[in-house]
């Protein structure tokens, strides 16, 4: 059994070790009395395999799937609810004898809390080791251009120390060296390379057709069981963006994914969705929005909503609505980006825009289906245009409904400059790329996370 075995069987373990002891633990301290059959009851045994089950389905067993890069808090939570939920219709299917005796309202309420901040904590313990060895770990590079961007992504985003680099000429100075990263020799020194490393993997960053022995001896080098990526499917998996500058017409054309856009019933029932959020939260956040309207007004005087023609879904314009965050006339000079410490921006609009308060407005623009909840943030026309002549496939980003917020925003942040928005943009094809109902409710809670600490930029 390999190591990365070793570590799924021990977390299933102590999943469901944890399941059975706080179960039993919280009814004595509950009840005062130790429940009939200790662990053995068939009730604890359907709640455990719930357990397992959720935390399965939510890819909490693997460090390195695209899944697993939404983060530990939000899966780990999704799966603590759910198997709550399972366990309420099994009460309702079953009838009240199901909860009584030893999973008791108060137990289960309590028990499934101190299971998910013990699952949770062994996890990121299990990360943090998992980080430490990474010095150890060493990705193999195949490149014939310069990638120094992609490299900084990769180190600093996955944690790796060691980037080893093979090119068609060893005497290339298009790649330069630097901590971690080391030109080790040309392709033909594939073997040796590998022979004298703990290669984690090998990513393949040359865009032009491999030579055929090249090839062979890759295929054969993964069927022996090393992983091959290439930088696209690397980007995806790991990074969870799409690298723009490295994609290609036939790549696009033929991937797997982007199935939103060809899945009708999948958009009307993103669309039900939609509606059902934007009527419940704006019910909900009304006193909200008039207290927001009158400090606005206090402050800074009418008008209270800022008005801003945008592009949406194939390119149509609509108009957007938002609290105004900045001092009047802020424009009166024509459209640019803001920019950090901008003065335009008043004192009351630095909050709205820090906790994104100032986007609310935008509940009316999906209640009328000129957006969605989630989606790529829709941006100016005057915008549009230049960023579609200077960043590749900028447009694909208007096949989908724009949103309040989405994948680039929880990841990236405010853009304010031509390289944010490229850089958005590969968060953008992933989401448009990757969309499931499961990416949407990670971003919904990255939301909330970024709404009550103001973690965005």
């Amino acid at each position: 059994m390999n190591t990365s075995s070793l570590t799924i069987a021990a977390l299933v373990f102590l999943d469901i070790l944890g399941v059975l002891v706080i179960f039993n633990i919280n009814h004595w301290i509950i009840t005062s009395g130790l429940a009939p059959n200790l662990l053995l009851t068939w009730k604890l045994v359907l709640v455990a395999s719930a357990t397992f089950l959720f935390y399965y389905l939510m890819d909490l067993y693997t460090f390195e799937s695209m899944l697993s890069q939404l983060g530990m808090l939000e899966r780990s939570f999704i799966a603590i609810v759910l198997t709550g939920v399972t366990v309420a219709l099994l009460v309702y299917l079953i009838g009240p004898a199901f909860i009584g005796g030893f999973v008791g309202r108060g137990v289960l309420a309590s028990s499934l809390l101190m299971v998910w901040l013990w699952s949770l904590g062994i996890r990121y313990l299990l990360n943090y080791w998992i980080k430490l060895k990474r010095h150890d770990i060493t990705w193999l590079v195949l490149a014939d251009a310069e990638i120094s961007q992609f490299l900084d992504h990769f180190r600093s985003v996955y944690g790796v120390e060691q980037v080893r680099i093979l090119t068609p000429l060893l005497q290339s100075s298009d790649i330069v060296a630097r901590d971690g990263v080391k030109v080790q020799g040309t392709w033909s020194e594939l073997d040796e390379v590998l022979a004298g490393s703990n290669v984690a993997g090998i990513i393949v960053a040359a865009p032009d057709q491999l030579p055929e022995q090249l090839l062979n001896r890759l295929m054969s080098i993964r069927i022996a069981g090393t992983r091959i990526f290439t930088l696209n499917d690397f980007y995806e998996k790991y990074l969870t963006r799409l690298p723009v500058s490295y994609l290609d017409r036939q790549w696009l054309t033929l991937t797997h994914g982007f199935d939103l856009i060809h899945n009708p019933i999948g958009l009307r029932f993103k669309r039900y969705i939609d509606i059902l959020i934007a009527i419940i939260l704006g019910t909900v956040l009304m006193p909200v929005l008039l207290l927001i309207a009158t400090i606005i007004v206090a402050t800074s005087g009418f008008p209270i909503l800022y008005r801003q023609e945008r592009t949406g879904e194939n390119g149509r314009r609509f108009v957007a609505f938002k609290f105004r965050t900045m001092v009047k006339n802020a424009e009166q000079d024509g459209a640019q980006f803001a920019v950090p410490d901008d003065p335009r921006i008043t004192t009351v609009g630095r909050i709205l825009r820090k906790f994104r308060l100032d986007e609310l407005p935008q509940l009316w623009n999906v209640l009328v289906g000129d957006m969605s909840f989630i989606g790529p943030r829709p941006e100016r026309p005057e915008f549009v245009t230049e960023l579609q002549q200077r960043i590749p496939y900028y447009n694909l980003r208007h096949i989908v409904k724009p949103g309040i917020t989405g994948w680039a925003q929880v990841m990236y942040g405010y853009g304010d400059s031509t390289e944010d928005a490229a850089e958005k943009l590969q968060y953008d094809l992933y989401y448009i790329k990757n969309y499931s109902l499961m990416l949407d409710i990670s971003i919904m809670l990255k939301t909330i996370k970024v709404v009550l600490f103001g973690t965005g930029r």
